[in-house]
């Protein structure tokens, strides 16, 4: 009889790294939650569970948001171990940079802009008003939508091939649509979580400064 060809295994998918995290503090901010000067320890953080992931598996790719602070320490870290990464954005990148990275200063705009001109990004909307067929939904935001596209984006290969990485200090956010939104929607499809809890990293946060009347 003629031997038939040896079929060869097929291959794993690449894991696919899905990353939340907090954005540096803005100017004003009340009380601090991603101080500029901690820059240094969430990217350790960060490097140190990517490292993690690759230890287990042979290949990954990189799923976020843009934002200055976690998103884009997220996206440089992944390009300094060769992992390639997609930024996700709500609406065009004009409009992103003045609503989530502008007011970080003119650094993280840079590091924006460089991070687009390696991959371009995806992008949701055309502006920040929501669609007419979502307009009813009291409290849905375009962030909120934005946190579904970008988890489904990553879920598409299956939950069990996601590691989700959030740097988190475990906390609601200001509003609906950041960190805490994703990882509660995430949690329903119960992909591997990774929380780098800032108020480890960082301390505990500084009391608000008192206003002299």
């Amino acid at each position: 009889l003629e031997a038939l060809p040896a079929v060869a295994p097929a291959a794993a998918p690449r894991r696919t790294i899905l990353f939340t995290g907090h954005q540096i503090d803005f100017p004003g901010r009340p009380q601090a939650r991603f101080p500029a000067q901690k820059e240094p320890e969430a990217r350790a953080a960060i490097r140190a569970a990517i490292e993690q992931v690759l230890a287990r598996h042979s290949s990954a790719v990189g799923i976020a948001g843009c934002a200055s602070g976690g998103d884009i320490l997220f996206h440089e870290v992944c390009g300094e171990l060769g992992i390639p990464t997609t930024p996700y954005l709500a609406v065009p990148p004009d409009i992103y940079v003045s609503r989530s990275v502008a007011a970080a200063g003119p650094e993280w705009v840079q590091r924006f802009w460089t991070i687009q001109s390696h991959t371009p990004a995806p992008v949701l909307a055309r502006n920040v008003q929501m669609p007419g067929w979502l307009r009813h939904r009291p409290g849905y935001s375009l962030w909120q939508r934005n946190n579904l596209w970008i988890l489904n984006e990553a879920l598409s290969a299956g939950a069990r091939n996601v590691t989700l990485i959030a740097l988190w200090n475990g906390q609601h956010g200001d509003g609906p649509g950041g960190t805490s939104d994703m990882i509660t929607k995430a949690g329903e499809r119960r992909p591997e979580t990774r929380v780098l809890s800032t108020t480890k990293l960082f301390g505990p946060p500084a009391p608000s400064p008192v206003q002299k009347t």
